[in-house]
């Protein structure tokens, strides 16, 4: 698939190792802080994506043509979190093929909200919490544990009887929207990029400059560039998380 033809198809275009940064970077914040993170490589990622837990088409496209939408990437990112907070690979591919069949849609992760308790996976169905690894056997919420928390940073939006996520705000004031900059994070309620401004910061702009020039608010630009700084860091980290 070349990237005129995704522009077409789909919204956010992302390749492997932009994906892998995005997660690492996330995943810093997300997991509880007496759980050791495990970064994301983009062979991993590809990895991921040739045994079918994103977009089924993607299993055959060749590596120069691999491009993600929004979905595939949001449906990546439950999957590291579950890897790094301790599910099998085996609980996850079980949660994965019972919500395809259940919901009807290619990336279920990008569609139903996911928790776990470390051993198995949960959603939410109106009849209670599902346990999607367990081939939907219900839940009681006692047993779920202390991970049982909706992701707060994610929005959705209703698509053809399915709620799909929309928006991810991975840093405060920092959203990634596959309709805005093809999905590029962007300072909040903007187009404007925080890998722009960033550059223009690092190339001597002082924060007041920029902020007068984008009509933007100091502190937004300092939390873009935040969010700037942990993807460059992240990308240090020398632990591999490609299983």
């Amino acid at each position: 698939m070349t990237t005129e033809v995704a522009a077409k198809e789909f919204t956010g275009i992302y390749i492997a190792p932009e994906a892998a940064l995005y997660l690492t970077t996330t995943l810093k914040r997300d997991v509880p802080t007496d759980v050791q993170v495990h970064t994301v490589n983009s062979r991993g990622v590809i990895r991921w994506i040739r045994v079918g837990l994103t977009t089924p088409s993607l299993a055959q496209t060749p590596g120069r043509e691999l491009i993600m939408t929004f979905e595939d990437l949001i449906s990546m990112r439950v999957i590291a979190l579950l890897r790094s907070l301790g599910v099998s690979w085996l609980k996850i591919y079980r949660a994965e093929h019972w919500l395809r069949e259940k919901t009807g849609y290619p990336r279920p992760f990008a569609v139903e909200r996911v928790w776990t308790e470390t051993i198995d996976v949960f959603t939410s169905f109106p009849r209670g919490f599902i346990a999607a690894s367990r081939h939907g056997q219900l839940a009681f919420v006692e047993l779920v544990g202390q991970y049982l928390q909706p992701v707060s940073d994610l929005t959705f939006v209703p698509h053809n009887g399915v709620s799909v996520a929309s928006t991810w705000t991975p840093h405060i004031d920092v959203i990634m929207n596959p309709k805005i900059q093809f999905g590029e994070p962007c300072v909040r309620g903007t187009r404007m990029r925080t890998r722009i401004l960033y550059q223009m910061w690092n190339g001597g702009d002082p924060l007041p400059y920029l902020a007068r020039t984008f009509e933007l608010k100091e502190e937004q630009i300092e939390h873009a560039l935040e969010w700037e700084r942990r993807l460059r860091a992240a990308k240090g980290t020398p632990k591999l998380f490609t299983r």
